[in-house]
C-alpha cells in the first residue's frame, strides 16, 4: 500500500540551566521511496536564551527543512 512509504517524525532536544534553556524540535514527514532511501520534509523550530542579573536575550527562529536519509 502506498501509505505504508510515509512515516510522522518528532525530534527534540532540549536544555535547561539557571543560566537559560534552548529547545530545538522537529516535525517533518518521511517518505521511503525505495528501501535504503528515505526523503523528508518539515518545519523545525529553535527557541532559548537567557534571563539573569547580567543578559536577557532570547531567540524564536522557524525554519522549513528538507533532507535525504540514506541508510547503507
Amino acid at each position: 500500500m502506498p501509505w505504508n512509504r510515509f512515516r510522522f517524525l518528532i525530534e527534540g532536544n532540549a536544555l535547561a540551566a539557571s543560566q537559560g534553556r534552548a529547545e530545538d524540535l522537529l516535525f517533518a514527514i518521511m517518505y521511503k521511496p525505495v528501501q535504503n532511501l528515505s526523503l523528508k520534509a518539515g518545519y523545525r523550530f529553535l527557541e532559548g536564551g537567557a534571563d539573569n542579573d547580567k543578559v536577557y536575550t532570547f531567540a524564536f527562529i522557524h525554519y522549513i527543512v528538507a533532507g535525504v536519509v540514506l541508510s547503507l
